[in-house]
């Protein structure tokens, strides 16, 4: 099992996205979460240092940098294309949970929004 979870919430990100030219115009309102699983805590657990763990403020930064950069159909893709970009900036045996919400589909009498989550949990 896991000992750790790092997680990032609900991350508000403006993406064109959306399976129609039409639809992906606009920006559409997304929340991205990121939940990072270690068999050990991090170092930073014991030294108290940023250095030492999964910095959010870098984390969140590369996710907006990469929504801002190109145009989306399906949230399945964008979460392929996050846990990629991600994957680079935490430790090699850290599994990966994402999950990309739009906030405002355009589905008639939906009264939430749409998800897509992925893991690398049991790879």
């Amino acid at each position: 099992g896991f000992s750790s979870v790092i997680s990032l919430n609900d991350l508000r990100v403006y993406i064109n996205l959306g399976v129609g030219a039409d639809e992906r115009s606009e920006p559409q309102e997304v929340n991205i979460s990121f939940r990072f699983f270690s068999k050990e805590p991090p170092k930073g657990f014991e030294t108290d240092n940023i250095k030492d763990t999964v910095c959010y403020h870098e984390i969140s930064d590369a996710i907006k940098n990469y929504c801002e950069k190109k145009e989306f159909r399906l949230l399945e893709y964008l979460c392929n294309g996050l846990c990629k970009e991600i994957r680079g900036k935490i430790p090699d045996n850290t599994r990966i949970w994402v999950r990309a919400e739009k906030c405002n589909p355009p589905i008639d009498n939906l009264m939430g929004s749409t998800s897509f989550e992925y893991t690398d949990i049991w790879q």
